[in-house]
């Protein structure tokens, strides 16, 4: 506890001006962090926490402030033996202004994104992020490309309609939705670099993350309400004693009766993840590999069917639904799964020139509506990786 309040005081000096030489080594020193990031952590909601309303720094300050702190040759230097990346997400709370982020601890000010040139290598032309994008495919096979100025379509047997109550695109595309048979199945598709809702023909709202389709009949049978996904999608199923909300991927099926819930489930990850906020679900695992067949989850808990293993954990579950909430929440994810959701997103292909980058980890909170240059700045700030982007290809570098 002393070290705590120890920082607090150096960092407060550093704020003021007033630090001395060897305070700003000392300073420096903490930064090695000795397996106490929360005592940092501590200390930085120490200083925030307790300055009067009228000392209350404003964002350009808190980026020149920490910009200066991280900028300094001796802070670079204290850092680069310092094997996990950790980005702290403070201020994304304390003000909408600041993305905050450490390798020990860096924070940036969203207005020097948004006034300077990028400074990643090559991005003459920079990358925006994903958008309301979505095709939806009948069961005659004609697609219908779903306006990019809507969030969401709403499904029935008699018509195609926006959840704001306006027709689909043109009056022949919901004369198409008028002949929908009610044993029909459909099939809402996202791209890379897409997002979508859909209300269901039972009241079941569903989100669609990037890269991600959901197939569904426009009207439930009687025994079951049963869907198919393939990606990432949140569920609010509306309640129904009598029929079972069934959503199946290729690995497992998860069965519900009315509840909010997240899944992961796309072909090229190694695991399928069931995430509960709300309600119960049970989940069986269908590739028989599992000694545990199914499992019924609590609020708070997930489930990981990877391998032959189908297992339980408490987790948080903002993080789940963090990309719904049009954010990305980094808890020690590697490099190479955070890539994995930028390709998704943006709609890029990743490249690494090194693969020690791929295990580099990294913990914090970004806007997911930031143009790709942004988000890679934040990243390359940890001084930990660099990029460079050649079209729509991102090397990452040491």
């Amino acid at each position: 506890m002393a070290d705590k309040q120890r920082i607090i005081n150096l960092l407060q000096q550093f704020a003021d001006g007033n630090i001395s030489q060897s305070e700003y080594a000392e300073l420096i020193g903490f930064f090695n962090l000795r397996g106490r990031d929360e005592d940092l952590f501590a200390a930085m909601d120490g200083i925030w926490d307790n300055t009067r309303p009228e000392e209350n720094y404003t964002a350009e300050e808190i980026g020149s402030f920490y910009q200066n702190l991280v900028s300094t040759p001796q802070f670079k230097a204290a850092r680069k033996s310092t094997v996990k990346t950790i980005l702290w997400p403070r201020f994304a709370v304390a003000a909408s202004l600041i993305i905050a982020l450490s390798a020990g601890i860096y924070y940036f000010n969203a207005s020097y994104f948004a006034n300077t040139p990028s400074r990643i290598a090559n991005t003459s032309k920079d990358i925006l992020p994903g958008k309301n994008r979505a095709v939806l495919t009948l069961a005659n096979g004609e697609t219908l490309q779903l306006s990019d100025n809507k969030a969401g379509v709403v499904i029935d047997a008699r018509k195609l309609t926006y959840n704001d109550g306006t027709d689909v695109a043109s009056s022949k595309q919901a004369q198409v939705g008028n002949g929908i048979a009610p044993d029909n199945e459909v099939k809402l598709s996202t791209p890379r670099g897409g997002t979508y809702q859909v209300e269901l023909p039972d009241g079941t709202r569903v989100w669609l993350n990037a890269a991600s389709s959901l197939k569904f009949p426009v009207q439930f049978g009687k025994k079951e309400r049963r869907v198919l996904l393939n990606g990432e999608a949140y569920f609010e199923v509306a309640k129904n004693k009598q029929h079972l909300f069934v959503v199946e991927t290729s690995k497992q099926e998860v069965k519900v009766l009315g509840t909010h819930f997240n899944i992961t489930g796309y072909a090229d990850d190694a695991a399928t993840k069931t995430t509960l906020l709300e309600g119960a679900v049970r989940v069986t695992d269908l590739m028989g590999n599992s000694s545990i067949k199914d499992v019924v989850l609590n609020p708070g808990q997930q489930s990981v069917v990877a391998g032959k293993q189908l297992k339980v954990f408490e987790v948080d579950t903002e993080e789940a639904v963090a990309w719904k909430n049009g954010t990305f929440i980094f808890t020690g994810q590697t490099l190479k799964e955070i890539m994995k959701q930028v390709e998704r997103w943006y709609d890029v292909e990743v490249v690494f020139e090194n693969n020690e980058l791929k295990t580099q980890a990294f913990r914090g909170t970004v806007s997911r509506f930031k143009n790709i240059s942004q988000l890679l700045e934040v990243l390359e700030s940890t001084g930990s990786v660099h990029f460079k982007v050649e079209g729509r290809r991102v090397i990452a570098m040491l």
